[in-house]
């Protein structure tokens, strides 16, 4: 399952707004992977905007990883921001159902986590 949704503002608008807001969450941005520009480092042609952060929580991080370190496969969260039919679009697939295929057991963590990434994703669009 992914959660998505659209904004108004371009794909770097939103990135530098994720940013700027997720201290105010105790998350940070640990890597933006910037498609566009590795492809085309690489001698390929994309024109679509996308971005792909990697965001964190190291006290939820720590939870997680103490519990089931085979849960390091999915960490960090991704939030993805990417240009689509002429709008941006902020997407992000759900941590309780990937957890939950891994440890099920953990699944009211991942929700915690996951409402705290669907506010800031709400806060940015």
């Amino acid at each position: 399952m992914q959660y998505i949704e659209k904004s108004n503002k371009s794909v770097q608008e939103v990135v530098d707004t994720i940013l700027s807001t997720v201290p105010n969450y105790k998350f940070g941005v640990l890597h933006i992977h910037n498609v566009k520009e590795t492809l085309k480092s690489k001698g390929i042609d994309f024109n679509k905007e996308c971005q792909i952060l990697d965001v964190c929580n190291p006290a939820y991080a720590q939870k997680f990883l103490e519990t089931d370190m085979s849960l390091s496969v999915i960490m960090p969260c991704k939030i993805s921001v990417y240009t689509d039919d002429g709008s941006t679009t902020i997407a992000m697939n759900s941590l309780v159902q990937l957890v939950d295929d891994i440890n099920p057991d953990l699944i009211e963590l991942a929700q915690e986590v996951q409402e705290i990434l669907l506010n800031i994703i709400e806060e940015v669009k």
